[in-house]
């Protein structure tokens, strides 16, 4: 049995299709619909404005089109690191890594959104929560701004992946603080001894 494959947002698409260089609407329109994606110009138009407003995307005109691109120093959410970082340390696990790595930081459950903003699929181990812990996990996230769907899974994971989650709190300390040019360059993988 195959992971199962997570579809992923529009906006997570958009900038994948846009990359460093950019497209016009009328592009990225005709892009968008060879990947099944049929949204009418104006509204296509207003959500990449709304993209750009955020400070999500970069807007350029370049006559007579606007050029929307991703700009160069556009920082990643935490979800985008967490799922890069546990596909780099196992792909095959990446998903159950993930939802563990985001419980032991969050200390709540973590709702299938989330996973998919992690761009990982389907975690194996893990378990659905009900009731009252899922709908404050839930008010907690819609009170942030998260837009999360009323009906949609939160899960705790029933694996433990201390090592690897002690792994990506490494590199996300090294990277967060700049400190590669302390780290033991022949060391590859961290030495969990010294935490």
């Amino acid at each position: 049995m195959g992971k199962e494959i997570v579809e992923r947002s529009l906006k997570d698409i958009i900038i994948e299709l846009l990359g460093k260089e950019g497209r016009s609407i009328n592009d990225l329109s005709k892009e968008l619909e060879k990947r099944g994606i049929k949204k009418h110009r104006l509204i296509l138009t207003g959500y990449l404005q709304a993209l750009a407003d955020l400070g999500i995307l970069r807007e350029r005109i370049i006559k007579p089109a606007k050029v929307f691109s991703v700009p160069p120093n556009r920082k990643k959410s935490i979800y985008e690191i967490v799922g890069e970082k546990a596909k780099s340390i196992s792909e095959e696990d990446a998903s159950d890594i993930a939802l563990y790595t985001l419980y032991k930081l969050f200390k709540r459950p973590i709702f299938m959104r989330e996973l998919e903003k992690c761009g990982v699929g389907v975690p194996y181990h893990k378990e659905k929560v009900y009731g009252e812990e899922r709908k404050k996990a839930l008010l907690q996230l819609l009170q942030e701004g998260m837009n999360i769907p009323k009906n949609n899974s939160a899960y705790q994971p029933t694996k433990s992946y201390d090592d690897e989650y002690l792994q990506i709190l490494w590199e996300l300390i090294v990277e967060a603080y700049n400190l590669k040019g302390f780290v033991n360059r022949e060391s590859h993988q961290m030495k969990l001894e010294t935490l």
